[in-house]
């Protein structure tokens, strides 16, 4: 036995992080969907959308935070139809609270 082991190679834990981050946010997301019971949560006014929801929109983004920490939680994430996720990641629906949006004018 060494008195020093080798290191694990950095290539190693990162893969191994990654796929802890990518476990938590897709068990995450299936919150998400569970609580959207399948319909778009996005509200405009006092009006839900009716729409079937089909995609999963992190309310926090950036270069490598989607999907870690913070972002990864239900709490930070809305199950949206097509179109509007289309609308919110081209900022012409501006996130104001929980799961309520407004036009950008």
């Amino acid at each position: 036995m060494l008195a020093f082991p080798k290191p694990r190679p950095q290539m190693a834990v990162a893969d191994a992080q990654k796929r802890d981050w990518q476990a938590i946010d897709k068990a995450e997301s299936a919150k998400v969907k569970a609580r959207s019971r399948g319909r778009c949560e996005v509200t405009q006014g006092f009006v839900r959308c009716p729409r079937r929801a089909t995609e999963v929109h992190h309310h926090i983004g950036g270069w490598k935070r989607r999907g870690r920490g913070e972002s990864a939680l239900a709490e930070h994430k809305s199950h949206v139809c097509e179109r509007h996720h289309r609308e919110i990641t081209g900022h012409v629906l501006q996130h104001v609270l929980g799961h309520r949006y407004r036009a950008v004018r």
